[in-house]
């Protein structure tokens, strides 16, 4: 489905690559197509409950992307190395990285994301160890959730300057992570 173009403030529809397999998601979705020369640009992120069949296979992914397990349990198929997923698992992907991630049925994920892109992006995660194709377990998750959480907030304000507070929420998160 397309946006009305005779509205300027109507929004396109959400991507396509947001997962039909949730139970209850809040998700935002602001430039989907990010100028090339942009510094850094949050394209959409949320959280969402998965439901108990959740399965995502990809062999690429079209912008950079964080994911962050609140909760549950699951794996995760990573540039071919499998990992456990649980509360504080953090992993990022993006363009030429597959990925697969299932929950686990008895216990389901509730995760949190943010897709992304722009010239400073991929400098920002390597500065912070954070690469496309790294994962992390945090011992300490509580704070990481906070900043995903101001994120999703200010992502589904329509706000003028809702794109830099998300992009400025971006760079403490990934700083986050990495502290």
């Amino acid at each position: 489905m397309k946006a009305d173009a005779r509205t300027k403030s109507a929004r396109p529809a959400p991507p396509e690559f947001f997962s039909p397999q949730v139970s209850e998601a809040r998700r935002f979705y602001l430039d989907l197509s990010p100028a090339k020369k942009t510094a850094l640009a949050v394209v959409c992120g949320g959280s969402e409950r998965c439901q108990p069949d959740y399965r995502i296979q990809r062999t690429s992914f079209p912008f950079l992307s964080i994911e962050f397990v609140a909760r549950g349990h699951g794996t995760l198929r990573l540039r071919q190395q499998k990992h456990a997923l649980q509360a504080g698992s953090v992993f990022c992907y993006g363009p030429g990285i597959p990925q697969q991630i299932a929950t686990d049925p008895a216990d389901p994920l509730v995760k949190y994301f943010v897709d992304f892109a722009g010239t400073r992006a991929l400098p920002l995660l390597r500065e912070a160890k954070l690469a496309p194709g790294t994962f992390l377990q945090l011992a300490a998750p509580g704070e990481v959730r906070g900043v995903f959480d101001e994120l999703i907030r200010n992502g589904l304000k329509a706000g003028r300057h809702t794109p830099r507070i998300c992009a400025t929420l971006l760079e403490l998160l990934v700083l986050k992570v990495a502290e």
